[in-house]
């Protein structure tokens, strides 16, 4: 498919998933909120953003090999209304164990988003596939911000966590009727190779076994920090949903502007320098938000926080995808993403109990600890990986 059809196939996705990480992006700064009026502990709330990561973790390659048997389209028609239903859920819920179970619901059939990637693969040839994906990275970017601003002022000032899920809803609604009405079924179907499978091949290579550590450690620390985020600045700042979907909204922007500039940036400095950046723009922004006592401050280490994660994973992708051998590309990539994705399960587990069991702070303290390593780690690599530049990888 040349170039022209390929655009002409992958706008509506594009379309069609921006809307869904709207629909998404608005509840994510609630959920904490609404559990805790609902009674949840500070060690229990982060524990939602735990379980949709583990519900989507296991059932992706699930949806993945069902796209495979009946088609990307039926896909991701079934599980973008599954999602209509369990933002529907949401708003209806009124214990903390139906937040829970509506979230869970909402991971399980999150198929939609190992289906759209699957879909630009279908569509696009190798030489464009990295363009079709960052379409679909530009809409998580713009959904991303568009959606925790509008969560915020859905809420208000008065706590109404109902309505940011039925408007959520009806996001997912819009989506769903984007795919009914422009996405058409491929003419092929390529298994997708980058699935999120952990493949322990891929760790003989010794280089690539530290890129991909130092991958998942900056994934846990900044999942972490996410996952107590909401809580950190109810008991620190004695704010609400409205101002948290104020300061991710921020971090949206930020991070759409750092990654508009990656490329000028990578060719400049190159990806070792740029994830060395990215871990310790990250560590500086844990550190100065524990030093936070006024709410309009937080932007400051919000902005280091967006900036390293815009650095770091761009950087860091590229040169797992540059060191694999080239028979074991798509199995690396896919490690990758269950390594994301098991820090996605991890990082906000263990950052709520730090934060309950030890101190409202001590979630930044040992996330900028444990990215100390992670800097000298990957510095050291940046001899090995001149070399892997210099012979055309």
């Amino acid at each position: 498919m040349d170039g022209s059809q390929a655009r002409g196939r992958l706008w509506p996705l594009g379309l069609a998933t921006c809307i869904s990480i709207i629909a998404l992006g608005i509840v994510i700064p609630v959920l904490p909120f609404q559990l805790r009026a609902l009674g949840a502990s500070e060690a229990m709330t982060p524990l939602i953003f735990t379980t949709y990561s583990a519900m989507a973790f296991i059932t992706a390659p699930l949806w993945g090999r069902l796209s495979d048997r009946i088609g990307r389209r039926p896909v991701l028609i079934l599980a973008i209304s599954a999602s209509v239903l369990s933002y529907a859920w949401l708003g209806l819920a009124e214990q903390v164990w139906q937040v829970f179970a509506a979230r869970a619901f909402s991971g399980a059939t999150a198929g939609w988003l190992a289906t759209s990637q699957a879909y630009v693969a279908d569509v696009t040839g190798k030489e464009a596939r990295a363009k079709g994906m960052a379409m679909l990275g530009i809409a998580f970017g713009v959904g991303f911000t568009i959606g925790p601003f509008t969560g915020a002022m859905l809420v208000g000032h008065g706590g109404d966590f109902h309505l940011p899920a039925f408007i959520a809803a009806g996001m997912a609604a819009l989506s769903f009727l984007v795919t009914i009405a422009l996405i058409r079924e491929p003419a092929r179907h390529e298994v997708d190779a980058d699935a999120p499978r952990l493949r322990l091949e891929v760790l003989r290579e010794p280089l690539l076994a530290r890129l991909l550590l130092l991958y998942f450690a900056f994934a846990f620390v900044f999942t972490g920090m996410e996952g107590v985020f909401a809580i950190w600045v109810e008991r620190i700042l004695s704010l609400g949903a409205r101002e948290v979907g104020m300061y991710l909204g921020f971090t949206g922007v930020v991070t759409v502007l750092v990654q508009g500039g990656i490329g000028r940036l990578s060719a400049r400095l190159g990806e070792v320098k740029l994830m060395v950046i990215g871990a310790f723009a990250l560590a500086a922004g844990l550190l100065s938000l524990s030093l936070i006592d006024r709410a309009e401050l937080v932007y400051i280490p919000m902005a280091l926080v967006a900036i390293g994660a815009g650095l770091h994973n761009p950087a860091a992708q590229s040169l797992i995808s540059r060191s694999a051998p080239d028979h074991l590309r798509g199995g690396v990539m896919g490690s990758a993403q269950a390594l994301a994705s098991l820090a996605r399960i991890a990082g906000p587990a263990l950052a709520g109990f730090a934060f309950a069991g030890i101190a409202p702070n001590a979630p930044l303290w040992i996330g900028a600890a444990l990215l100390i390593p992670v800097l000298l780690l990957a510095f050291a690599q940046r001899r090995r990986v001149a070399e892997l530049i210099a012979a055309g990888r």
